[in-house]
Protein backbone atom coordinates (compact mmCIF):
# COMPACT_ATOMS: atom_id res chain seq x y z
CA UNK A 1 0.00 0.00 0.00
CA UNK A 2 2.67 2.35 0.98
CA UNK A 3 4.49 1.66 -2.51
CA UNK A 4 1.34 2.34 -4.59
CA UNK A 5 0.86 5.56 -2.66
CA UNK A 6 4.80 6.78 -3.40
CA UNK A 7 3.84 5.82 -7.63
CA UNK A 8 0.29 7.65 -6.96
CA UNK A 9 2.27 10.64 -5.33
CA UNK A 10 5.08 10.51 -8.17
CA UNK A 11 3.00 10.00 -11.01
CA UNK A 12 0.97 13.29 -9.94
CA UNK A 13 4.01 15.20 -9.67
CA UNK A 14 4.88 13.92 -13.51
CA UNK A 15 1.02 15.26 -14.37
CA UNK A 16 2.18 18.71 -12.59
CA UNK A 17 5.60 19.00 -14.81
CA UNK A 18 3.36 18.17 -17.95
CA UNK A 19 0.82 20.61 -17.53
CA UNK A 20 3.64 23.32 -16.65
CA UNK A 21 5.08 22.57 -19.97
CA UNK A 22 1.77 23.00 -21.66
CA UNK A 23 1.83 26.37 -20.55
CA UNK A 24 4.65 27.88 -21.77
CA UNK A 25 4.84 29.22 -25.25
CA UNK A 26 8.13 28.12 -27.30
CA UNK A 27 7.33 31.07 -29.91
CA UNK A 28 9.57 33.72 -30.02
CA UNK A 29 7.80 36.94 -28.25
CA UNK A 30 5.57 39.34 -30.85
CA UNK A 31 7.56 41.99 -32.41
CA UNK A 32 5.83 44.97 -31.27
CA UNK A 33 6.01 48.56 -32.84
CA UNK A 34 8.30 51.02 -30.48
CA UNK A 35 7.28 54.00 -30.15
CA UNK A 36 9.55 56.53 -30.31
CA UNK A 37 10.27 58.75 -27.27
CA UNK A 38 9.70 62.25 -28.53
CA UNK A 39 7.80 63.58 -32.19
CA UNK A 40 11.17 63.95 -33.54
CA UNK A 41 12.42 60.17 -33.39
CA UNK A 42 9.49 59.10 -34.66
CA UNK A 43 9.19 61.57 -37.41
CA UNK A 44 12.84 60.16 -38.54
CA UNK A 45 11.70 56.73 -38.12
CA UNK A 46 8.88 57.28 -40.60
CA UNK A 47 10.70 58.90 -42.95
CA UNK A 48 13.92 56.55 -43.25
CA UNK A 49 10.60 53.70 -43.56
CA UNK A 50 9.07 55.44 -46.12
CA UNK A 51 12.25 56.03 -48.43
CA UNK A 52 13.24 52.21 -47.70
CA UNK A 53 10.01 50.96 -49.07
CA UNK A 54 9.50 53.69 -52.04
CA UNK A 55 13.40 52.55 -52.95
CA UNK A 56 12.36 48.78 -52.83
CA UNK A 57 9.11 49.49 -54.98
CA UNK A 58 12.11 51.44 -57.33
CA UNK A 59 14.07 48.58 -57.23
CA UNK A 60 11.52 46.15 -57.69
CA UNK A 61 10.46 48.64 -60.82
CA UNK A 62 13.85 48.24 -62.29
CA UNK A 63 14.57 51.91 -61.96
CA UNK A 64 17.61 51.46 -59.95
CA UNK A 65 20.70 50.99 -62.15
CA UNK A 66 23.19 52.03 -64.88
CA UNK A 67 20.68 54.34 -67.08
CA UNK A 68 17.74 54.19 -64.79
CA UNK A 69 16.33 56.50 -62.83
CA UNK A 70 18.76 56.17 -60.08
CA UNK A 71 21.93 55.24 -61.18
CA UNK A 72 22.15 52.79 -57.43
CA UNK A 73 20.50 52.56 -54.34
CA UNK A 74 21.90 55.51 -52.61
CA UNK A 75 21.70 57.52 -54.97
CA UNK A 76 17.32 56.88 -54.92
CA UNK A 77 17.74 56.93 -50.65
CA UNK A 78 19.67 60.49 -50.81
CA UNK A 79 17.00 61.49 -53.35
CA UNK A 80 13.68 60.18 -51.95
CA UNK A 81 14.87 61.32 -48.22
CA UNK A 82 15.16 64.78 -49.57
CA UNK A 83 12.00 65.15 -51.06
CA UNK A 84 10.13 62.52 -48.42
CA UNK A 85 11.54 65.23 -45.43
CA UNK A 86 9.93 68.03 -47.86
CA UNK A 87 6.79 66.19 -47.89
CA UNK A 88 6.54 64.96 -44.23
CA UNK A 89 7.91 66.85 -41.41
CA UNK A 90 7.25 68.27 -37.91
CA UNK A 91 5.83 71.47 -39.06
CA UNK A 92 3.25 69.29 -40.69
CA UNK A 93 3.56 66.54 -38.31
CA UNK A 94 3.95 67.99 -34.90
CA UNK A 95 3.05 65.31 -32.51
CA UNK A 96 4.67 62.91 -35.15
CA UNK A 97 3.19 60.12 -37.32
CA UNK A 98 0.41 57.13 -36.07
CA UNK A 99 2.44 53.79 -36.67
CA UNK A 100 -0.97 52.29 -37.91
CA UNK A 101 -1.58 54.68 -40.42
CA UNK A 102 2.26 54.69 -42.07
CA UNK A 103 2.38 50.85 -42.00
CA UNK A 104 -1.42 51.33 -44.05
CA UNK A 105 0.88 53.85 -46.43
CA UNK A 106 4.05 51.49 -46.44
CA UNK A 107 1.41 48.46 -47.89
CA UNK A 108 0.21 51.08 -50.54
CA UNK A 109 3.84 51.54 -51.56
CA UNK A 110 4.85 48.15 -51.88
CA UNK A 111 1.36 47.52 -53.67
CA UNK A 112 1.68 50.45 -56.10
CA UNK A 113 2.03 49.17 -60.01
CA UNK A 114 5.41 49.68 -61.64
CA UNK A 115 3.05 51.58 -64.53
CA UNK A 116 2.13 54.24 -61.97
CA UNK A 117 4.96 56.56 -61.11
CA UNK A 118 5.10 57.81 -57.54
CA UNK A 119 7.05 60.88 -58.22
CA UNK A 120 5.34 62.64 -54.90
CA UNK A 121 4.45 60.97 -51.87
CA UNK A 122 1.26 62.60 -52.00
CA UNK A 123 0.19 61.03 -55.14
CA UNK A 124 -0.55 57.92 -52.45
CA UNK A 125 -3.56 59.12 -51.04
CA UNK A 126 -2.27 56.81 -47.53
CA UNK A 127 0.80 58.70 -47.37
CA UNK A 128 -0.16 62.19 -47.38
CA UNK A 129 0.52 64.28 -44.20
CA UNK A 130 -2.86 64.27 -43.25
CA UNK A 131 -3.54 60.79 -43.59
CA UNK A 132 -0.40 60.58 -41.67
CA UNK A 133 -0.48 62.62 -38.89
CA UNK A 134 -1.08 61.94 -35.06
CA UNK A 135 -4.51 63.36 -34.67
CA UNK A 136 -4.42 64.05 -38.45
Amino acid sequence: MNGMRMMTVGAFGLLLVGFSGCNRNNEPAPVVDQVPSSPEANMKGAIKDIVTARCDREERCSNVGADKTYATRDACTSKLDGTTQSDINLSDCKHGVDRPKLHECLDKIHAEDCGNPIDTLSRVAACRTGALCIGG
